[in-house]
């Protein structure tokens, strides 16, 4: 039987981006196998789970045992494909798949957003891009998900070895998010206690490139200009309590809810009214198209991955993440303009459709039977 294998950091990063993929392999019946850290978790979805307890740092040294249980399963397993996804998961698996190359499995690896690009501190440079020049070198194709680091990518890594193609993202359910009512939305504030409420929601992990501490800053002159207004911070992290602190400093922890990891996102965004994110390192964003397929505009850092999507003036707005008046007054303009809002509302679920999971599938299927035996 043929076989496929996805390798990444974590199994929710399978678990949340990838079950399509995996469900395509299995319609042209692949035996689907998994490696990473599990945590102990289990996946009915695959055939087989291996957790090698890939590490996020590339400075721990756990990673060289991952490296090691990861030669040993994919040398006795005889992949057709090999797809890396992640940073580290894509350091291990290609490392860890040079004999498999050699015996003719296919080795891709999805970069979901270059810690190299342009801004980047030099030790980005210095480090992830030499790694990469490196992995370059035993991939059969690189595939990207934004367009600068396509550019990259063609420019740098391409070679009669290595291929370089681009995809719309990794695909979103617009079945799950989609747009409603106002009526209907008006239901769901009543439902959820935020009745006659302006919200602003943000999806991220609490971690310095998130930069929800920004928020905080503006929020001492917003709440000013926009009194019900109310931040919605959905996601969990080593941050999280010191952006509670900085709040109640700052005496706008009234105007934050922070409501942790939750399963209901496509309800929360359909209830909102403007997706906002102050990333300072983007990739693609794809909490940025799931709020735009519910018809909210976005507010967003002027990042590559967001550039990909947002359109400034057109379906949201882009604003320099240096900026606290600049993201201030772009949110004052929808506040006040009912017009332009609604306009912008439309124009973010059109663009929305580009990203849907059936394009992303359709673009990646194409990849995936080129490599093939």
């Amino acid at each position: 039987m043929k076989k496929v294998l996805f390798i990444s950091n974590v199994l929710s990063h399978i678990e949340a981006f990838h079950l399509p993929y995996l469900e395509w392999f299995k319609s042209r019946g692949y035996e689907v196998h998994i490696m990473t850290n599990a945590g102990g978790n289990t996946a009915e979805y695959c055939d087989k789970l291996f957790d090698i307890g890939i590490q996020r740092s590339p400075f721990n040294l756990k990673n060289i045992s991952a490296i090691r249980k990861a030669k040993i399963i994919i040398d006795s397993e005889n992949y057709q494909i090999i797809h890396s996804h992640t940073p580290m998961g894509g350091v291990v698996g290609r490392l860890a798949s040079t004999s498999a190359r050699k015996k003719g499995s296919k080795i891709l690896y999805t970069a979901h957003g270059f810690h190299f690009y342009k801004g980047a501190p030099k030790r980005n440079w210095i480090l992830y891009y030499t790694m990469e020049k490196y992995l370059a070198k035993k991939t059969d194709c690189i595939i990207t998900i934004n367009s600068e680091d396509y550019e990259c990518a063609k420019e740098k890594f391409e070679s009669k070895q290595t291929a370089i193609k681009k995809i719309s993202g990794i695909g979103v359910d617009l079945k799950r998010f989609a747009s409603i009512s106002n009526d209907e939305k008006t239901q769901l504030k009543k439902q959820y206690g935020y009745e006659d409420k302006f919200l602003l929601i943000y999806a991220a992990e609490f971690i310095p490139r998130k930069n929800h501490s920004f928020f905080i800053e503006a929020a001492t002159d917003l709440c000013k200009l926009c009194p019900n207004i109310k931040f919605l911070f959905c996601g969990k992290g080593k941050l999280m309590e010191n952006v509670k602190k900085q709040a109640e400093e700052r005496g706008v922890a009234e105007y934050f809810d922070f409501l942790g990891f939750r399963k209901d996102m496509p309800t929360l965004y359909k209830m909102s009214d403007i997706l906002i994110s102050a990333s300072t390192e983007e990739g693609f964003g794809i909490n940025i198209i799931e709020g735009m397929a519910t018809g909210m505009p976005a507010v967003a850092s002027i990042v590559r991955g967001h550039k990909e999507m947002v359109i400034s003036g057109k379906n949201g707005f882009l604003f320099d993440s240096s900026s606290a008046k600049q993201f201030n007054d772009y949110i004052v303009k929808l506040y006040d303009d009912y017009a332009l809002y609604n306009g912008m509302s439309l124009e973010a679920v059109k663009t929305a459709q580009s990203f849907s999971i059936e394009n992303s599938l359709e673009q990646m299927s194409s990849i995936y039977e080129k490599y093939e035996k």
